[in-house]
């Protein structure tokens, strides 16, 4: 009778353990990788210049929308708690392909020609805190902090370009040329996702996450220094917005011991 009352027991706690979700712990530390797609729109515009403006009424900006391929790693650290409940922190890096580029629709270029705006993303990075709820192998889980990408901007074909009483037209030694400015900058800005996860071996996970980054507001320098002599610069004014959707896979480790 004894062993019997004690297997009823065990049974009941294993099916309470069960059904609360803690057949699987995600207390540890993973490292993996991540492939998706990146949307980014840059607006575009430019400070008020004393005699006139290269790319847009003052007010008024052109938007670039890119849109490409990344891949890149993670890793994070995680502490279940309350059975369901689960924090962490992580970081990624991300290498992009997420490049546009649009014609100027208020002026136009040397000669006449169309005035181009390029903008490129080399990378992305974040380091974050989330939060999740875990139900034995799946966690749905929200995330936040702050984030980093660098990037290129380029001008193609404008007529004159500099700042003050530095503008001028662009000369290669031989004919009056377009301009083709360009500059690069790391941003700074922040960065709020969502997914899920699930263990499918006891050690490997694999999931899908949305993110969207905003990097604000930003002045670049951008510098003729191929076809003018001094080279020409001038600042624009860049706003930026990623949006990106990963596919990961992770290996799950505690390294204080256990899982």
């Amino acid at each position: 009778m004894k062993r019997i009352l004690l297997a009823g027991t065990a049974l009941v706690i294993a099916g309470q353990a069960h059904a609360a979700g803690v057949g699987y712990s995600w207390t540890g530390c993973s490292v993996g990788g991540h492939v998706g797609i990146g949307h980014s729109k840059t607006d575009i515009s430019e400070p008020q210049e004393q005699f006139f403006q290269f790319l847009a009424p003052v007010g008024q900006s052109i938007g670039v929308s890119d849109t490409g391929v990344l891949g890149g790693v993670q890793v994070g650290c995680d502490y279940q708690f309350a059975q369901n409940w689960l924090v962490g922190v992580g970081g990624d890096f991300s290498w992009t392909d997420i490049a546009g580029q649009t014609s100027d629709p208020f002026f136009s270029g040397k000669s006449g020609g169309p005035l181009l705006l390029a903008a490129k993303t080399h990378w992305l990075a974040s380091a974050t805190g989330r939060i999740g709820y875990a139900w034995d192998r799946w966690l749905l889980y929200a995330k936040g902090g702050a984030a980093w990408a660098r990037n290129r901007y380029d001008v193609q074909n404008s007529a004159f370009w500099g700042a003050g009483n530095t503008i001028a037209p662009c000369f290669n030694g031989v004919t009056f040329v377009g301009c083709n400015p360009s500059g690069s900058q790391t941003r700074f800005g922040w960065t709020i996702g969502v997914g899920v996860e699930w263990a499918f071996i006891d050690n490997w996970t694999a999931g899908i996450e949305y993110a969207h980054y905003d990097f604000g507001h930003d002045s670049v320098i951008l510098t003729e220094s191929t076809n003018a002599a001094p080279p020409l610069s001038a600042p624009i004014n860049f706003k930026q917005t990623v949006d990106v959707v990963k596919l990961n896979v992770n290996y799950r480790f505690a390294p204080w011991g256990g899982h």
